[in-house]
Formats: structure tokens, sequence, C-alpha cells
């Protein structure tokens, strides 16, 4: 063999002797994080408030929109010093991202039935929507980055999420207009 060629498999042996001890090290350290929890990255202002909207039970049964707010925990119970035909929504929600409002609007669909006849049907929805305020994201960003390197220097490793927009709705409704709201 050529003293090149000796040099060669000196130099590979030498690469794969120290791709295999660093990872090796990189392994031993990775096995040695643990595991930090969830982490919210953002600023958290909760705040609750009681919105409340007019229903007329003419229109036909009210639904409550089944866009309720992003895996918030949602509650209906009756109340009697709800006044009739007002359905009452106690919404505990993010004040630094979140701005909550409810609406009760009457839709119209129409479609044309089997006879050809144009039928026109009304479905009155309870809508809870908000208004979002603007983030920087690039404060977010640079939070998340500022969180995760911390927790790399203590050794753990956590789980980053932002903080809710809506964390909990309580709907309240007089007795008397319990049939006439439908939640899906």
């Amino acid at each position: 063999m050529k003293k090149i060629q000796k040099i060669m498999i000196g130099v590979f042996c030498g690469g794969v002797l120290l791709c295999g001890i660093g990872t090796g090290v990189a392994a031993a350290e990775f096995s040695s994080l643990t595991y930090g929890g969830e982490r919210i990255i953002g600023e958290t202002r909760m705040e609750t408030k009681t919105l409340e909207a007019e229903i007329d039970p003419e229109a036909g049964v009210w639904h409550l929109s089944d866009s309720y707010p992003w895996s918030a925990e949602l509650s209906m119970q009756t109340d009697e010093s709800v006044p009739e035909n007002t359905v009452r929504l106690v919404v505990t929600y993010n004040e630094a991202r979140f701005t909550p409002e409810v609406q009760a609007a009457v839709y119209t669909d129409e479609y044309v039935d089997e006879n050809g006849d144009i039928v026109e049907e009304k479905y009155p929805v309870l809508e809870l929507y908000g208004i979002w305020e603007d983030q920087d994201e690039m404060k977010l960003f640079m939070e998340l980055k500022d969180q995760f390197l911390s927790d790399l220097k203590e050794g753990r490793i956590s789980s980053y999420r932002e903080p809710a927009y809506v964390e909990s709705v309580e709907i309240l409704i007089n007795p008397v207009n319990e049939k006439d709201i439908e939640f899906f």
C-alpha cells in the first residue's frame, strides 16, 4: 500500500471514531434532559366580561353558534335572574389578545324545493365573536427563543404555546326561554 492510502485510511478511521464519540456525547446529553412542563409564551391578562343579547322567540329556535371559542370551557344553565328573551354570556378572556362581542342575527337561506318553488328559511343565530388584538410576532418569537434557551441551560425541554384567547363561556338563559335556545 502506498503511503497516501495509509494516511487516507487513518484519516477515515479517525473521522469515524470522532463521529462515534460525538454521537455518544450527544445521546448522553439528550438523555439527561427532563421535561419542564407547559410554558405559556405571550402576555396574559385574563378578564371576565358579561355580555347580553336580546332574542325574539317568534323568529324560531335560536342556535348558539358552533364557533364558540377555540377550546374554551362551555356551560349552559338556566337562571331566573336573567330577563326573559335575553341570553347572558359570562366570558373569561385574555384582554391582551381578544375583545369579545355578541351578536344575535336572523340569517335567511333560499333554495329551490322538489316542486321548483323558491323556499326561504330563517336561521336565528347567536354568535360570540371577537376583535383580535394585534400581536408583535417578532416579540413572541424572541420570547420563545429566550425561554427555550433558558430551559436548555437548565437541562429541560418544555412544551410552548400561546395563551388562550377565551378560557370559558358561561351561557345563562331564563327558564322561560329554555325551549327557544339550542346549543350545538
